[in-house]
C-alpha cells in the first residue's frame, strides 16, 4: 500500500513539474513591437464610445491607439490564455448580429488584439507573428 502511495505522489510531482510555462505578453512588449516597425501609436481623435473595439470584454478594458490614418489598434491584456479566449468569446457573442468594419483579430497567449483598418498595413501582421513566438 505504501508503494502505491509513493508511486502516486511521485507521478503527481512529475506531472506538475513538467507543466509548460505559459507565455505572458505585456502592454510594453506590444508597444515596443509597434515602435520597432516604425508604427507610431497615438491617441485617437473623435472615437465613438460605442465602437465595439474599445468595449470592456471579460471584465477587461482595452488600451487603444490610432496608427497610420483611419486605423485603430486595441488590445486587452488578460492574466492568462484562457481568460483571453473568454474575452474573444465575449466579443463574438456581443457582435454576432453586428455588421463590423474591416478588422483583424488576434488572440496570442494572454492578449486579445483588434486591428481596425480601411487599408491593411502588413507590418501589423508581422508584429503579431513575432509576438506569437516571443518568450
Amino acid at each position: 500500500m505504501r508503494i502505491i502511495m509513493v508511486v502516486v505522489l511521485l507521478m503527481c510531482f512529475i506531472t506538475t513539474g513538467c507543466k509548460k510555462d505559459e507565455l505572458i505578453i505585456t502592454s510594453e512588449q506590444i508597444k515596443t513591437s509597434f515602435e520597432s516597425k516604425d508604427i507610431q501609436l497615438f491617441e485617437p481623435q473623435e472615437l465613438s464610445p460605442e465602437n465595439v473595439f474599445i468595449k470592456t470584454l471579460n471584465n477587461v478594458r482595452p488600451e487603444f491607439y490610432a496608427i497610420n490614418e483611419n486605423q485603430l489598434i486595441s488590445f486587452y491584456i488578460y492574466s492568462s490564455h484562457q481568460e483571453a479566449e473568454k474575452g474573444l468569446k465575449d466579443f463574438e457573442e456581443s457582435t454576432a448580429a453586428t455588421d463590423l468594419v474591416k478588422h483583424s483579430e488576434y488572440q496570442i497567449a494572454n492578449v486579445l488584439l483588434f486591428y481596425q483598418y480601411a487599408t491593411k498595413d502588413e507590418r501589423v501582421e508581422e508584429i503579431m507573428k513575432r509576438l506569437e513566438v516571443k518568450k
